[in-house]
């Protein structure tokens, strides 16, 4: 995709957050709570930058010939337009990455689209606690998850691919809160239709807290 074509996107988003009823742009937020989010978000980039296994990780494979890209792209069928994805302001009204994703998330996606990996930190409200932060709610584990498997399946279709079905295993509490964990998904195989896909949810050192399996309709696009 050239650089027309780019800006051609972008104006296209534009045109539908600019929507009276249903557009992003109706449902701005307010000041106090985007610096609470930007806040959010600078807590979650500092603890990506002192995550040892994440800084190798984007040391070992996304600088150079490692075979993966940082980032993630903005439009499924155009993966070498990753560096326009913004967490927060790409999608800003999607539940898991948009203005209120209780979320910071790191992306990186192997250069063949059938894996991925991202850093992802847990704020205070992704916990299962009461009056006190408790360790990492399931529904905030397989919201993420859902939303990293469908996405994998969408870059590596260069399409939509609906999820069918998802069952996510809670193997451990997930601990601590806040913090930094890592998420991993990959492609399994395109069988009849489907698309299998399975991921892990980890502290980065080996601790797997969480595994899931998601089924998503393999939908062949089109050619533009």
């Amino acid at each position: 995709m050239g650089e027309h074509e780019s800006e051609s996107l972008e104006a296209r988003n534009r045109k539908r957050a600019a929507d009276p009823v249903n557009g992003a742009d109706a449902f701005q937020l307010p000041e106090e709570m985007m610096e609470w989010y930007r806040s959010l978000d600078s807590a979650g980039a500092h603890a990506a930058s002192e995550a040892k296994w994440w800084q190798d990780f984007l040391k070992d494979q996304c600088d150079g010939a490692g075979g993966w890209t940082r980032n993630w792209p903005i439009h499924a069928k155009h993966p070498e337009l990753n560096h326009l994805y913004v967490h927060r302001h790409s999608a800003p009204m999607h539940f898991v990455i948009g203005r209120q994703s209780p979320f910071y998330i790191e992306r990186c996606f192997r250069n063949d689209r059938k894996r991925a990996v991202w850093a992802v930190y847990f704020g205070p409200f992704c916990s299962n606690g009461d009056y006190q932060v408790g360790v990492g709610n399931g529904g905030a584990i397989a919201a993420l998850l859902d939303l990293m498997t469908a996405t994998l399946g969408n870059i590596y279709l260069q399409g939509r691919c609906p999820t069918l079905s998802l069952s996510v295993k809670m193997l451990k509490p997930v601990v601590p809160m806040p913090g930094l964990f890592k998420a991993e998904a990959w492609i399994e195989k395109e069988e009849a239709g489907r698309l299998y896909t399975k991921a892990e949810f980890s502290d980065g050192q080996g601790v797997i807290f969480d595994v899931c399996e998601a089924v998503l309709k393999a939908k062949r696009p089109s050619k533009l």
